[in-house]
């Protein structure tokens, strides 16, 4: 179950399980130097390999325990489906999902603890609570993810840390104890109105001088947020400065600028910062200022690795290094991969990432895509085309958006979609489909007919594998896609080609199997444990269930091919529903069970 900055956020999953039931000597010195040195560089590395264990935890924590809602109410079962806690409570949380620490909460907000035996820990502490980020306006308290391997304890009114097993971490010496919003595992404290940083293990990231603390947002697909710094606040006689400190607590930039924001969309250990100072912003790599405090806005573009500044309202562009590409002197401009288009004087031009004249063709708009070879060019008509440094599609089209490779994905004037090859400029897929998109994560196109409600999957080569009428698309976590209607169901790798379930799935007990137009299950021997009866059957999911459908209702096996639930359930879904015992599955914003009533 999952970021990177929204993409994966690119999907990190929430895995907070709170629901409101009703609506994380000179030589002897020389020799002390070189010693604290290697203690510090062994300490450092210890405590990179610390987070990077403590980010791979977080992010795979499995679901031993979910929250069951029913009838306005909640408790909590096993993965098993196991009834722990009777549907009894308010609302429920559970910070780590693995862990049998359930924080049950009744109509007028009284706590109790409990375990997956019902019985109440942690009464020994004046008050324990989960940790979540401060609420602000645009997200509610009760929206955030709770931290996953500490609780907070109260003690003389000042509060402290525990794990989750109860132990105590830190002190209880703290005013206020909060996660840091956008990085789990960092804890933000508060000390005589001053914040500071914690890890996990309660050991001090950034000591507690700062008026405010707040994490940069960044995240890597690689390193999900280990390397996320930190913006720090303090304030002075004139005002709020900032300043930044990096992941390990280091300070890259000392608190003395008006603003203070990180460049986000990169893969590499530098830091980029763009920050402002007596009205003026530049940008510096780590601690070297690689542009100059000389302008009113500044903006970073990913695809094409250039800063865009502003200058009394013209547009200038530098790279990555610094180096200058073309001064501000712009009025509008869009950036296409390794292309610039910009305008002046009412005359668009065509520049490379080096700022080297392209092209002095006139376009409206120039839109950027995924592949730095290309750029989308609108017209006076609003007519769109492909425009590359070698090609110029002569089509119009009246709306064109880029698949992959040298394929984009057009609309005629008819309104039929189609797909079309930049370089031969050959149509591949003719316009009569109604729409077709890319499948997220793959070279896969979904390409729907809507008047007759069949659906095509086309391949990476743009050949034809899939097609089935009235049917949903699932992209599945293992790369894989499904697709499926009220009575087929057919599974297709990331470069569109037809495989098998048990590829898709090598380590399931049963696998489901269609027999003369008919459903049931098989070993992974290939021995029948469900004779074929049912109109359609979902795959037993990790926590081994599976369901059954016949005559529009659902019903549930496990993954031993007993029958908890006979197809009885009347559920109006869209997508294949999920199951946890007899209960059903929901995963959205957080990941719950609920009673089928």
């Amino acid at each position: 179950m999952s970021s990177r900055n929204n993409r994966v956020v690119r999907n990190r999953e929430r895995s907070s399980s709170h629901i409101n039931g009703k609506t994380i000597g000179s030589v002897l010195a020389i020799i002390l130097v070189i010693v604290v040195g290697i203690v510090f560089v062994w300490s450092k590395g210890k405590k990179q390999n610390s987070d990077r264990q403590i980010a791979e935890e977080i992010n795979n924590i499995s679901y031993e325990y979910f929250m069951l809602s029913s009838n306005e109410n909640v408790g909590v079962i096993d993965k098993q489906g196991n009834l722990l806690i009777d549907t009894k409570y308010a609302r429920i949380d559970i910070p780590n999902p693995s862990k049998d620490v359930f924080f049950c909460y009744a109509e007028d907000e009284t706590k109790k603890v409990f375990n997956q035996k019902a019985e109440q820990i942690l009464s020994e502490y004046e008050e324990v609570d989960v940790i979540r980020a401060i609420a602000t306006e645009e997200i509610g308290e009760f929206e955030q993810d709770m931290e996953k391997q500490v609780l907070k304890y109260k003690k003389n009114d000042l509060y402290g840390l525990l794990d989750l097993d109860g132990k105590v971490i830190t002190e209880a010496i703290y005013t206020e104890i909060s996660s840091v919003k956008d990085r789990p595992g960092r804890i933000l404290v508060k000390k005589e109105n001053q914040y500071g940083i914690l890890d996990s293990s309660g050991n001090s990231i950034i000591d507690t001088k700062y008026d405010s603390i707040s994490a940069d947002g960044y995240c890597s697909d690689e390193d999900l947020y280990q390397k996320t710094g930190y913006i720090v606040s303090e304030k002075t006689k004139d005002g709020v400065n900032f300043g930044y400190i990096d992941a390990q607590g280091n300070i890259v930039l000392d608190t003395k600028y008006e603003t203070l924001q990180r460049a986000l969309e990169y893969e590499e250990d530098d830091i980029y910062l763009i920050a402002m100072y007596k009205g003026k912003k530049g940008v510096f790599k780590n601690t070297k200022k690689m542009i100059d405090l000389n302008f009113q806005e500044i903006h970073y573009s990913e695809l094409s690795k250039v800063f865009i500044v502003n200058k009394n309202g013209k547009y200038g562009f530098y790279k990555q290094n610094g180096k200058n590409i073309l001064k501000p002197q712009y009025e509008t401009y869009s950036i296409a991969g390794n292309y610039i288009s910009v305008e002046k004087n009412g005359q668009t031009q065509l520049f490379d990432s080096n700022g080297n004249l392209v092209n002095t063709s006139f376009y409206k708009k120039m839109i950027e895509t995924k592949n730095p070879a290309y750029f989308i060019a609108e017209d006076e008509e609003g007519f769109y085309s492909i425009i590359s440094k070698d090609v110029t599609l002569d089509k119009k089209y009246v709306q064109v958006e880029y698949a992959f490779d040298n394929y984009f994905i057009v609309t005629d004037e008819t309104g039929k979609t189609g797909v079309i090859n930049a370089i031969t400029q050959e149509l591949e897929i003719e316009p009569h489909y109604d729409f077709i998109i890319q499948i997220d994560g793959t070279k896969v196109l979904q390409a729907i007919d809507g008047i007759n409600h069949v659906m095509d999957i086309y391949s990476k080569d743009l050949t034809k594998t899939i097609t089935m009428k009235d049917a949903i698309v699932e992209n599945l976590e293992n790369g894989f896609g499904v697709c499926y209607s009220e009575t087929d169901m057919k599974y297709f790798n990331q470069e569109g080609e037809v495989t098998q379930n048990t590829e898709v799935y090598p380590n399931k007990k049963i696998y489901a199997i269609r027999q003369n137009d008919k459903w049931g299950f098989c070993g992974n021997t290939g021995k029948i444990i469900i004779e074929g009866q049912y109109d359609l059957v979902t795959e037993c999911n990790e926590y081994g269930f599976a369901g059954i459908k016949k005559d529009n209702k659902w019903g549930v096996v496990n993954e031993k091919g007993d029958v908890l639930v006979e197809p009885t359930y009347e559920l109006d879904t869209y997508y294949f529903p999920q199951f946890v015992g007899k209960y059903r599955l929901t995963q959205s914003e957080i990941t719950y069970c609920e009673e089928v009533l």
